[in-house]
């Protein structure tokens, strides 16, 4: 009897340890399923961070502000695989569409979209998901659209864009997917922030701080547009040189404070005098420069000229006590399609010397070349 229970004691050991081994077992397999888990996780932030950090190294090397849009735009289908992407913008009067993979036509439809984005989510400053029932109902969007997102590009004081991507598929952007677009769309606000500076910056590079209008490198870069239009498309231009008539007298007589109250009359002027499409530039001094685009009827340049010309001669700047006017010169060359001039070098040579003409025949005059 004793040997029996013995046996009975032995086997209830036994049947003991091998429960505690097999939860042993459980557990150590469980905890590999869930170090497997946390690896794949880890191994997925691991990409999900590489990706935005390419993504942010590339983007933020483009400093054109215009285009990024439409390089984050085209990332964003192919990094999330969305079937319809649009970036939207303040303009003013609302929010808007900057660029959208959708067919321009459809502009106008989104355009409230991007309204009912922002007046019904304004105080989300995080990627969220709109519901079926909701994007059915506010955003009237297409058949074939099952689900939705939308991620704002929001800064510390403002909220200057959102991004709004649909999918055919239904619940295909989950809550996983928000927290990797927020994370994202920091890297997209900051590479437009940077962008937006430094095309602030390279516009003020461009423009004359006195009288507002570009500067002489804006003006080099147009007439290498120019020249390089009429090559390739044929497209006319002409460029005339204005100079005021003995200016060194106006600022020897009445001060330089005087002589630039006078360059931005001169400066306003010419710019009411002129169609939106051409350009006005301050070349340096008392020197102005016109640019006329795809301009083939040469004797209407001239006569707009000419009426520049009376009008500036006819001005009257009152400084102190004093009433004072100017004349002004101008040479100009105008660029027809069987120019025989080969670079835009050439082209302010030429003026520069029709320049020299009027002056030498008396000035207050215009003095056009036809090359």
């Amino acid at each position: 009897m004793n040997r029996q229970n013995c046996d009975v004691k032995k086997c209830k050991l036994l049947k003991e340890a091998n429960d505690r081994l097999n939860s042993y077992q459980l557990c150590a397999e469980k905890s590999l399923q869930d170090l497997s888990a946390l690896n794949t996780l880890y191994e997925q932030r691991v990409n999900e961070l590489s990706t935005i950090i390419n993504i942010f190294e590339y983007i933020n090397s483009v400093k054109d502000y215009k285009n990024l849009f439409s390089i984050i735009n085209d990332m964003l289908l192919g990094v999330l695989g969305a079937s319809t992407c649009t970036i939207f913008t303040y303009q003013g009067d609302g929010y808007r569409v900057e660029v959208s993979s959708l067919p321009r036509k459809k502009a106008p439809v989104m355009d409230s979209v991007g309204n009912v984005l922002f007046e019904k989510y304004l105080q989300r400053k995080e990627a969220f998901i709109i519901t079926e029932s909701e994007f059915r109902e506010d955003f009237n969007v297409r058949d074939g659209i099952n689900s939705a997102v939308a991620v704002p590009l929001a800064g510390k004081n403002e909220m200057f864009g959102i991004i709004y991507m649909e999918h055919t598929k239904k619940d295909y952007f989950l809550e996983e997917r928000c927290r990797y677009l927020n994370t994202l769309a920091i890297a997209i606000r900051l590479s437009l922030e940077n962008a937006r500076l430094y095309s602030r910056l390279e516009e003020m590079a461009y423009f004359d701080g006195l009288t507002g209008l570009y500067n002489r490198m804006f003006f080099n870069k147009e007439i290498d547009n120019c020249m390089g239009n009429l090559k390739k498309l044929g497209l006319p231009f002409t460029l005339a040189i204005l100079d005021l008539d003995h200016f060194k007298n106006v600022n020897d007589t009445y001060g330089h404070l005087c002589g630039d109250i006078v360059l931005k009359r001169v400066a306003d002027i010419v710019m009411n005098e002129v169609r939106r499409e051409d350009l006005v530039c301050r070349c340096g001094g008392e020197e102005f420069a016109i640019v006329f685009r795809n301009t083939r009827d040469t004797e209407s340049i001239y006569n707009r000229l000419e009426h520049i010309r009376k009008k500036i001669s006819e001005a009257v700047v009152r400084y102190q006590d004093s009433e004072i006017s100017v004349t002004c010169s101008f040479g100009a060359v105008s660029c027809t399609l069987n120019c025989k001039k080969n670079s835009s070098e050439d082209v302010m040579r030429a003026a520069d010397e029709a320049l020299y003409r009027a002056k030498g025949e008396g000035r207050n005059r215009v003095c056009m070349i036809i090359s």
